[in-house]
């Protein structure tokens, strides 16, 4: 009887997945974007006081310019100020986002890892495999990704799926079979027939900077939106890093300031998408991060699994075929590996036709 049970459940699945496919979706589009271990704090409280104070040598916290620009009385004034489109704009009118434990709704990560590789890969993937995804090396993944699945499964030409990230790893995380879609990551020249572009692909090479293996935002930024105005992708991936790189450097201050830029290039992105009829109305967007940080001014700088509050993520979703808008609350717990499954839902497909194991899609 259970062998019976099961056969009727799974074709009750197919037939509600075949219902999904057919109906009449505005989503033809999916963009998924990541802002490198983008605590839960700043996006849902904005500038945190301790952790400003404790890097603050010299002089009053209160004649900072971080201080000066983001602090206000309350959480809700600190994030808006400190990313005021994706508050005033996003989540107020378009979309809305889970993980703000303060109102019972928690985003979660399943792997036990909490750093970058075992993240985006659970992202990717839509599963965590701890045993196999156990370091950031620059190592091919073993699984394929979900972008590689819609290219596949929606028979899409390689310019029409493709990811750009500051992290040149991503570069191994983002698919199974190299070569399989475009991907532009790291310190990598990106090819384009705008002179201006191309030139822009040459200063990230010039640019002083901390880091060996992480390129600044703006190039990532900039060659994921010429991409997008000529090859019109109904895939892509953003990956921005510096949210982190920061973090790590114990910029706090920079931190805030790369939170705040990349609200900007949200903005920008979503302009972008606002003026074109083949995204308009018509592009689900799902935002997210690979893991947590710490949860103060001990351990802000930090994550893994020894860390407290890394395994803490926030999810946000603009669809033009979901209702729901702003913080939900008492919602139980979403996790990261429901991303990917995510993402197919809003075109119609199902996910775990390419992998059964994998976390089902948010909603």
């Amino acid at each position: 009887m259970n062998r019976i049970h099961s056969f009727v459940a799974l074709l009750v699945g197919l037939t509600l997945v075949s219902s999904v496919s057919a109906a009449e979706l505005n989503t033809q589009n999916v963009i998924l974007i990541t802002l490198d271990g983008a605590r839960t704090q700043e996006v849902f409280g904005g500038l945190d006081l301790d952790i400003l104070k404790s890097v603050v040598k010299r002089g009053k916290v209160e004649d900072r310019p971080a201080y000066r620009k983001y602090w206000a009385a309350t959480p809700q004034e600190r994030r808006e100020k400190l990313m005021p489109f994706f508050w005033g704009t996003w989540m107020k009118k378009h979309g809305h986002i889970y993980g703000n434990r303060s109102l019972g709704s928690t985003a979660t990560i399943t792997n036990q890892h909490r750093f970058s590789y075992p993240g985006y890969s659970e992202i990717l993937t839509g599963q965590a495999h701890d045993d196999v995804i156990n370091s950031n090396d620059n190592k091919r993944n073993p699984f394929p990704s979900v972008l590689e699945f819609l290219k596949k499964k929606l028979n899409l030409p390689p310019e029409r799926v493709a990811a750009f990230s500051s992290w040149e790893t991503m570069n191994w995380i983002a698919e199974h079979q190299e070569g399989a879609i475009p991907i532009n990551a790291g310190f990598e020249a990106y090819q384009h027939p705008d002179a201006a572009i191309r030139e822009l692909s040459q200063l990230q090479f010039e640019t002083l900077t901390p880091w060996g293996s992480v390129r600044h935002d703006i190039y990532t930024f900039r060659f994921a939106m010429a991409h997008l105005k000529k090859h019109k992708p109904r895939v892509l991936y953003l990956g921005l890093g510096e949210t982190d790189d920061w973090a790590h450097d114990g910029q706090y201050e920079l931190v805030l300031e790369a939170l705040h830029q990349s609200d900007d290039r949200l903005r920008r992105l979503w302009e972008f998408l606002e003026t074109q009829s083949q995204y308009r109305g018509k592009t689900s967007i799902v935002i997210s991060t690979d893991h947590g940080r710490g949860n103060g001014p001990a351990d802000w700088r930090d994550h893994g699994k020894d860390v407290e509050g890394a395994q803490y993520i926030w999810l946000g979703i603009v669809s033009p075929d979901s209702a729901k808008r702003g913080e939900q609350s008492n919602g139980g717990t979403v996790y990261q590996n429901q991303i990917a499954a995510t993402l197919c839902r809003f075109l119609g497909v199902d996910y775990s036709e390419h992998n059964l194991n994998a976390g089902k899609p948010v909603e």
